[in-house]
């Protein structure tokens, strides 16, 4: 089925940034597809969003599972305009305890993984006329912080794919945005890791960068007000890199 809407794929869509993407598309006017490896979540985030919204499970490090999503999206809604590179692994360890699956998990899912969806997604834009890709990448790509550094390792490459992307595919209507977050309020790490968090601020505290990286949250809704602005800018407007973090204003009153 295919109408006039645009139709954006946003992965690691079951929660957090990803939820928050998804939900702030469809209200732009988008039809959505979230892309995940739980069901569960991908079908809550549907309810949410209210729109048209479809879940697929997906493993996004496995090039199969990503060729068959994104034929499922094209098969549902007839095309796809935006990516949104979201999914990532975000766990904390010192290298030397990391396990070897560790490395290789964090690597592939936030470097690899995004390759794989922007090769997908590129054909599909072509067919379309252009198109947006959107990567969440971190601002510790300047500064990598303890525990992270792998995870920091594998944003920088994302940051560099990106410019990349930029240059191979100049002159075809696809646009490149890199959106460089900070802390993000209650995020998985806090969540899912409460012993890797805790062990990401002593090593910030040893390093001295607590006061560098220790500042209040960006909703996910704030971040995904960004995203929306660039995707719809017009086409003979390019926004190339948004940083946003949040941001202590005068109390309200």
């Amino acid at each position: 089925m295919s109408h006039g809407k645009k139709v954006a794929i946003v992965t690691g869509g079951g929660q957090g940034l990803g939820r928050g993407v998804a939900i702030a598309l469809i209200e732009a006017g988008f039809r959505v597809a979230v892309l995940g490896r739980t069901l569960s979540k991908l079908e809550a985030t549907a309810q949410l969003c209210g729109g048209e919204c479809l879940s697929v499970a997906c493993d996004l490090i496995d090039p199969d599972q990503v060729r068959a999503a994104f034929a499922a999206v094209t098969e549902a809604y007839g095309r796809i305009d935006v990516l949104v590179n979201n999914a990532a692994s975000y766990a904390a360890f010192d290298l030397t305890e990391a396990r070897d699956e560790q490395i290789v998990e964090v690597v592939t899912q936030s470097l690899v993984a995004p390759m794989f969806c922007s090769r997908e997604a590129i054909i599909a834009m072509r067919r379309a006329g252009g198109g947006d890709i959107v990567n969440i990448s971190t601002q510790s790509v300047l500064t990598p912080q303890p525990t992270m550094i792998v995870y920091s390792a594998a944003k920088g490459g994302l940051d560099v794919f990106a410019q990349g992307l930029r240059n191979e595919f100049r002159g075809e209507n696809i646009r490149v945005l890199t959106v460089q977050v900070g802390v993000v309020a209650n995020s998985t790490l806090d969540t899912s890791d409460p012993e890797g968090a805790a062990k990401y601020m002593a090593g910030l505290q040893r390093a001295g960068l607590e006061k560098a990286f220790v500042f209040p949250g960006s909703t996910p809704a704030d971040i995904a007000a960004a995203i929306v602005h660039a995707v719809t800018a017009p086409r003979n407007t390019v926004i190339e890199d948004i940083i946003i973090r949040g941001f202590e204003g005068p109390a309200a009153g």
